[in-house]
C-alpha cells in the first residue's frame, strides 16, 4: 500500500474497490448495448432525413464506443491492479 494513504482509506479492502468498479463496468456495458441498439433501431425503423440520421448515427456510436472503453478500463482496474496486487 501507499505509504501517503490516509489511514481511513486503509480499512477499505481492494475486493470493495474492485465491486465498485466491476458494478460501474456492469453500467457502462448496458449504456454501450443500448447504444447499439440506438444504432440499429435508427437504420432499420427511424424516418429521419438522411442528415440527422447521418449526425446521429455519429453521435451514438462515440457515445457507445467510449461507454464500452470506459467499461474495458473499469474491469481491467479491478482484474490487474486490485486483485492481482494481492497474489
Amino acid at each position: 500500500m501507499n505509504s501517503n494513504e490516509p489511514n481511513w482509506t486503509k480499512q477499505i479492502s481492494s475486493e470493495q474497490v474492485c465491486s465498485f468498479f466491476y458494478a460501474f463496468a456492469i453500467i457502462y456495458g448496458v449504456i454501450g448495448g443500448l447504444g447499439i441498439g440506438m444504432v440499429i433501431w435508427l437504420l432499420f425503423f427511424a424516418k429521419l432525413p438522411l442528415h440527422l440520421a447521418i449526425l446521429f448515427l455519429i453521435h451514438v456510436l462515440i457515445t457507445s464506443s467510449l461507454a464500452f472503453i470506459t467499461a474495458l478500463f473499469h474491469y481491467l482496474i479491478c482484474s490487474r491492479a486490485l486483485l492481482n496486487s494481492k497474489q
